[in-house]
């Protein structure tokens, strides 16, 4: 599996690198480069280290996640998308996702894009007994990969996948009369405006709740302007229209790809 660099400075100093070895820069400056690659990888693998274990079913997903065959899948026509492992939440933002549940206290859980279901146990995990996690996906056979991994879990009761366009689920989840105390969104993220307004609209935000959209960074692309990724495009016009509501409390938390949590600013400001 390709190694994810999230941070785009640390690919370029990959890169100068490789530069510096073509043309036969002075080997101590190679070496100095090479100790502050290794320096500004650590940081996470160290935050990563001094935060609390997984439990050994969200271990066996990350795991199984990492190796599974997703370009096979794709070519056999098993999934619609393209998919790879590093779309993965993984141990330390799993942590992070699970503290905000935990401190929010909350009992309801939405989200949006569950791939092979890490952060949806996660979110299951934190949750009390009577906690419940709704969580949408397009893809069929994510389901079944999924629902393997949640029965091997006493906390996968608490879950209920809804296979099927997420804005469609989203109104009929509306029409259900459905609130959340907190709200993930992980999945196109062309359509992260559109959940958004679905979200608030729709009033599926309960009281006092926290919206959390990943890869709210992509990669560096959202504040890259030389960057040509059109999901990072995408990424940054969703952040400028959240910064242009004035309604709404924003913080950027740049962990992984970039955590952009949301709330209402009369839940902030009482």
């Amino acid at each position: 599996m390709a190694k994810v660099i999230w941070d785009p400075a640390i690919g370029e100093l990959y890169k100068i690198k490789e530069l510096c070895a073509e043309r036969g820069v002075d080997e101590d400056i190679q070496n100095r480069l090479s100790d502050a690659i290794t320096t500004a990888e650590a940081r996470e693998a160290y935050c990563e280290s001094v935060s609390s274990d997984p439990s050994e079913v969200l271990t066996a997903i990350q795991s199984e996640t990492l190796v599974f065959p997703f370009e096979e899948a794709y070519k056999d026509g098993k999934t619609k998308l393209k998919l790879f492992s590093g779309m993965l939440s993984g141990h330390f933002f799993g942590k992070f996702l699970q503290s905000i549940v935990s401190m929010s206290k909350a009992k309801r859980v939405l989200e949006i894009g569950t791939f092979t279901g890490y952060a949806t146990l996660a979110f299951a995990e934190a949750l009390p007994e009577d906690g419940t996690v709704t969580t949408l996906d397009i893809e069929p056979y994510l389901d079944e990969v999924a629902k393997n991994a949640f029965a091997k879990s006493r906390h996968g009761k608490k879950i209920a996948i809804r296979i099927g366009d997420a804005k469609e689920t989203l109104l009929k989840l509306s029409e259900e009369k459905a609130q959340y105390d907190v709200v993930f969104i992980d999945a196109n993220k062309a359509g992260y405006v559109n959940y958004f307004k679905t979200v608030m609209e729709k009033d599926l935000l309960a009281k006092g709740g926290t919206i959390v959209f990943d890869n709210a960074l992509w990669y560096g692309s959202a504040y890259d302007d030389k960057s040509a990724q059109e999901n990072g495009h995408e990424i940054r016009k969703f952040n400028e229209y959240l910064k242009s509501r004035d309604d709404m409390f924003r913080v950027l938390v740049p962990i992984r790809d970039g955590a952009l949590i949301v709330r209402r600013k009369e839940d902030v400001f009482l």
